[in-house]
């Protein structure tokens, strides 16, 4: 009878050690799995294009002056018609021409009019003619050609051409490009990280993560030319 009980603990002693052994076995090869799916390389792949610009948005403003607010406004009247008659002699029409309000300050009633005296003109005026056009070359000769309108005695103000807060030029038609944009970024991206696990002696696996960054437009040193750029940032498991 004891014999049988001492039989049977070795039994199951046998029976436990051989279950602990499986159960490390296994616990090893899902370690050592996880691990190997662990090992991941991060690359980018990039994507330029040049592309030309196809809508311009152009500010021309000027500035006038008088003592008498009548012959003030006939001024105005007479600048715009002289920048309107310039813009359509190159190629533009009504409907892409935008007269903004006059802004108009009384340097005499004011309630800070310690600058003014009987020698200085009593009304100051500020003008801003927009330009909204998808002919960018028409444009772009407008801008360059600034000149004509000081020579018909209008006084432009320093900052007439500048576009706040944009380039004066754009692209539009972003969509267009974009599946074939990101087709190669992520195609750099995968042969960038190809390149790394062949030198690593390992093997590319599949796709751990996957960011696509945001495109970006920006001028180049010629205005109607602008650069359109994104970046793919892709991390790859490596396999042995």
């Amino acid at each position: 009878m004891e014999k049988n009980k001492q039989l049977s603990i070795i039994i199951i002693g046998i029976c436990v050690s051989i279950s602990l052994l499986f159960v490390g076995f296994f616990i090893y090869k899902g370690l050592k799995t996880f691990s190997d799916k662990e090992r991941v390389v991060s690359v980018r792949g990039l994507s330029e294009m040049i592309v030309d610009a196809d809508y311009a948005n152009l500010k021309i403003k000027y500035t006038e002056g008088d003592n008498d607010m009548q012959s003030l406004l006939n001024k105005i009247e007479d600048n715009n018609n002289k920048i309107v008659s310039f813009i359509k002699s190159n190629g533009l029409t009504d409907s892409e021409i935008n007269l903004g309000v006059p802004v108009i300050k009384d340097k005499k009633n004011t309630e800070y009019n310690n600058n003014y005296s009987s020698n200085s003109l009593r009304y100051y005026c500020e003008e801003t003619i927009t330009i909204q056009s998808n002919k960018v070359e028409n444009v772009r000769k407008i801008e360059l050609s600034q000149f004509d309108l000081y020579k018909q005695g209008i006084t432009l103000s320093q900052s007439s051409y500048e576009y706040e807060g944009d380039s004066k030029y754009t692209f539009t038609k972003l969509n267009d490009i974009k599946p074939k944009m990101i087709e190669e970024s992520t195609n750099n991206a995968r042969i960038a990280g190809e390149q790394f696990s062949k030198n690593s002696k390992s093997k590319l696996g599949g796709i751990k993560s996957a960011y696509q960054g945001q495109f970006e437009i920006t001028p180049t040193e010629n205005p109607l030319k602008l650069k359109v750029r994104v970046v793919s940032s892709i991390s790859y498991f490596l396999n042995d």
